[in-house]
């Protein structure tokens, strides 16, 4: 839909961070392009409209969503600019004081995770079994309810809960750890399963080079397909976003530990929010290993496979 000869209207899902402010409000536009913002909280519970039905023309999307999505052939397509990724190895918790003292105690236990194929979860059991041994198909994944794809079929090994709050699970005994990532409560009860988990995270990053990234963003396919000029117009626009952001954080100090990972590798001289398909390239290679081996996708994809020839360029 246009408003006028020259702007075209995007019907657009996007939360409010750093770099998404200034378009969100509007300091930052293009005469080209208007947004019909839809407000949903937690902007996750919109991704499986996006993914199944294609609800908007642009939206926000955690990145083992559109991976699943691309296997099962839906017609969006990604552009390669991060708008969430944070550290996975705090993510996981266990009762404090309980059985479990760390990741190899996790062999033949059970897991609760909000959904298995939260993105969340993927790092963290890609982490468990890539840099500590945990056999993930030796795992019982308890989840509260299923993913955002309704074709994708789980694993065995992936079962649902009744209902009760993972935390009461965990208290009661009935997981032995919890994928809680940013839901966690900040209660004593509980306390992350990998022993100074912000030091282990800084040194795989270190080695290994990967930022996990959570959300991405894309774009629906009939509308690039009616608008071929809409993924450079949108990809400039968001990376004017980023760079006012670390602009901004360069000169104070972060709001949360997110944004002091962020200002601490932007002050070292590294990019916190990857744009580009080369930036990106060692993040997403390591995420489709780690979806491939929990069965989350059919097959391993190249990183170029995960996009468009009208986005695989942009830089």
């Amino acid at each position: 839909m246009t408003t006028s000869t020259t702007t075209l209207t995007l019907k657009t899902l996007l939360d409010t961070y750093g770099q998404t402010k200034s378009i969100k409000d509007g300091s930052i536009a293009s005469p080209r392009l208007a947004f019909d913002f839809v407000d949903v909280k937690p902007v996750s519970s919109a991704f499986g409209n996006m993914a199944e039905h294609q609800e908007f023309d642009f939206s926000e999307m955690a990145i083992v969503t559109f991976i699943q999505a691309l296997a099962l052939g839906k017609p969006i397509v990604l552009l390669p600019a991060v708008m969430l990724n944070r550290f996975h190895h705090g993510s996981i918790f266990k009762k404090t004081g309980g059985p479990i003292t760390g990741p190899h105690d996790l062999n033949g236990k059970k897991i609760g995770v909000r959904a298995y194929t939260q993105t969340t979860g993927v790092w963290v059991r890609g982490i468990l079994g890539a840099e500590y041994g945990v056999d993930l198909d030796g795992i019982t994944n308890v989840t509260n309810e299923g993913g955002h794809l309704d074709e994708y079929v789980e694993p065995k090994n992936v079962v649902r809960s009744s209902g009760k709050k993972m935390f009461d699970m965990l208290m009661d005994g009935d997981i032995d750890a919890w994928i809680a990532g940013r839901e966690a409560p900040k209660k004593p009860e509980i306390e992350p399963v990998i022993k100074d988990a912000n030091e282990a995270a800084l040194e795989w990053f270190a080695r290994v080079k990967a930022f996990p990234i959570n959300h991405m963003v894309t774009l629906k396919k009939a509308t690039i397909d009616a608008n071929p000029w809409l993924p450079a117009e949108l990809f400039g626009l968001l990376k004017r976003g980023k760079e006012a952001y670390l602009a901004d954080l360069k000169t104070r100090p972060g709001a949360d530990p997110d944004e002091e990972y962020r200002k601490e590798l932007l002050m070292a001289g590294g990019d916190p929010l990857p744009f580009g398909i080369d930036a990106l390239r060692t993040s997403l290679g390591v995420v489709i290993d780690y979806a491939l081996a929990q069965k989350l996708i059919p097959r391993k994809y190249t990183v170029e496979e995960l996009f468009d020839p009208r986005t695989r360029d942009l830089a």
